[in-house]
């Protein structure tokens, strides 16, 4: 069989496999959990998967998460110095109690990713009912969404189209019985945001979580496998519920973006 025939054959399983949802009008599969790719995108990832199963993975680089990587297989990340803005929409939430959870929460993760690497988060607060006429355009929302089965959260990455730019929560989230870290949950979609992939895609990771091979896409991995990882879900054993930024994943992400601006001192 060859490529060709290959990644068609995996994209067939990938359709009827993954779940289906539909935003604005356009159709996503739900790929690895919590990120949605559209038709196109689903053929790109099962025509990948279809070349590393024909070469094997790549060669490790150095000191870094698992990372997307473009056409030319580069990483993924944000131009420097960019200030990566958000808003919270207010009237996308149920009630006022769950869009201050969620802004709060947003502002505790994106700390924590300010702490970890050089990237910059600023939410502009002005935005919350909507658009602001002559006001500064935020890169990214953070919209709440009708239920989508079991979905908590979806975001998006650094590459995706300006339409793609948003991330919804989902009902779930806010249930009382959920025993996840509601910042943790933000802390790994953010992690997306950033250019990071999930960790438990890796050859190393524990393979309950798969149900066939199709579903995984084998990326080059770029720094050894880390159980503990934010990107990792918490399955067969590795992971945690906490969603927690592990010391090897700040290794891996300063590689990418640098230290945090509070451990650069900047002269003019």
């Amino acid at each position: 069989m060859n490529l060709g025939q290959r990644a068609e054959e995996i994209f067939s399983a990938l359709k009827q496999s993954q779940q289906q949802i539909t935003i604005d009008g356009r159709t996503y599969y739900i790929v690895e959990g919590d990120l949605r790719f559209d038709a196109k995108d689903l053929k790109a990832y099962a025509l990948e998967q279809a070349r590393r199963e024909s070469i094997g993975p790549a060669d490790p680089l150095p000191d870094r998460l698992l990372g997307r990587l473009d056409d030319s297989g580069h990483p993924v990340r944000w131009a420097k110095g960019k200030v990566l803005t958000y808003a919270v929409l207010r009237q996308t939430f149920a009630d006022g109690m769950q869009y201050q959870t969620v802004a709060r929460n947003m502002r505790v993760a994106t700390a924590a990713w300010e702490a970890t690497c050089g990237v910059n988060f600023r939410h502009l607060g002005e935005h919350e009912n909507g658009a602001v006429v002559g006001g500064e355009v935020p890169l990214f929302t953070v919209q709440g969404h009708p239920p989508e089965g079991n979905l908590l959260a979806l975001a998006f990455f650094p590459d995706d189209s300006v339409e793609r730019r948003q991330i919804f929560i989902y009902p779930s989230y806010f249930s009382p019985t959920l025993t996840y870290d509601l910042v943790g949950i933000l802390r790994h979609e953010l992690g997306h945001v950033l250019g990071f992939r999930h960790e438990h895609i890796r050859d190393e990771a524990p393979e309950s979580f798969f149900k066939h091979e199709d579903d995984r896409n084998r990326v080059a991995p770029l720094t050894e496998y880390d159980s503990h990882s934010v990107m990792h879900y918490p399955i067969g054993g590795a992971g945690a519920k906490t969603f927690t930024i592990t010391d090897f994943d700040r290794k891996g992400a300063r590689s990418l973006y640098g230290p945090p601006d509070s451990e650069v001192s900047y002269y003019q």
